[in-house]
């Protein structure tokens, strides 16, 4: 019978003083900059932000284990944590033991299943067509700015597939304004540390980012009230029209 070995420390790069890696990672290409440091500690790695623990995880073996919802849950915590202080009871902000969660997750499944990303393509393929007739009409000698269109894309796709709505980010000099008040409340959910006199010193980005809230909240309101009014209409194969007449078979409620 062999006997386990002893479990080893989990490789860490150096940091800097009182920093620790809070700069290891770069933050003008931090994908990039990950592979690499998994490249050169190996499949798993950790990181320490300032007193803050982070386990950097890679390859598909380790990966799909950590998948495993039999052994492992999903943590609200750090940036998560002070998402949810502005997106509420959410599938991304709710811990699994909450009843919304619970309730929003079973009734959601069939709606990422292969059959419904089957319905969705006509969606996806109508805004990537208008990526494609974009790039068509640059004269051969302007530039594409690949992340901006990039960001679009995926966005576009997520407002006509989740929601029918258009966000029409190829008709734009600039992003639709959801789009900019998402980005600045993610962005300064990033930044917030718990840090002391950290609310001071950020109060404006704070302010801002109360308005985008309720910019966000109005007009998801309002997408909600919308359909709601023409009720009487095919529903939509989106996954808003799911969320507004799909029954948890738990439960026997609505969202």
């Amino acid at each position: 019978m062999s006997k386990r070995s002893e479990p080893q420390p989990i490789p860490r790069p150096d940091g800097q003083p009182i920093l620790d890696n809070l700069l290891t990672v770069d933050r003008t290409a931090p994908l990039q900059s990950l592979m690499q440091l998994a490249r050169e500690q190996g499949p798993i790695f950790s990181l320490d932000m300032m007193g803050t623990p982070l386990v950097v995880v890679s390859g598909a073996e380790l990966v799909a284990e950590l998948c495993d919802e039999t052994h492992f849950d999903k943590a609200v915590h750090g940036p998560l944590r002070r998402v949810r202080a502005i997106a509420g009871d959410g599938l991304f902000t709710a811990d699994t033991r909450a009843p919304n969660w619970g309730k929003a997750h079973r009734l959601l499944m069939p709606t990422f299943s292969q059959q419904a990303m089957l319905d969705y393509l006509p969606m996806m393929t109508d805004v990537a067509s208008q990526l494609c007739l974009k790039w068509q009409r640059l004269n051969a000698d302007e530039d594409i700015d690949v992340v901006h269109d990039m960001t679009a894309l995926a966005l576009d796709t997520i407002g006509l597939c989740g929601f029918g709505y258009r966000f029409n980010s190829f008709y734009r000099q600039d992003f639709h304004p959801f789009i900019d008040a998402l980005t600045r409340t993610l962005e300064t959910s990033m930044v917030r540390r718990g840090l002391p006199f950290e609310d001071i010193v950020l109060r404006r980005r704070i302010a801002q980012v109360e308005r985008d809230a309720a910019y966000m909240n109005g007009l998801v309101d309002e997408m909600i009230r919308e359909r709601r009014r023409n009720a009487d209409d095919q529903a939509p194969g989106d996954l808003l029209g799911y969320m507004l007449s799909g029954v948890d078979k738990l439960t026997g409620e609505r969202l």
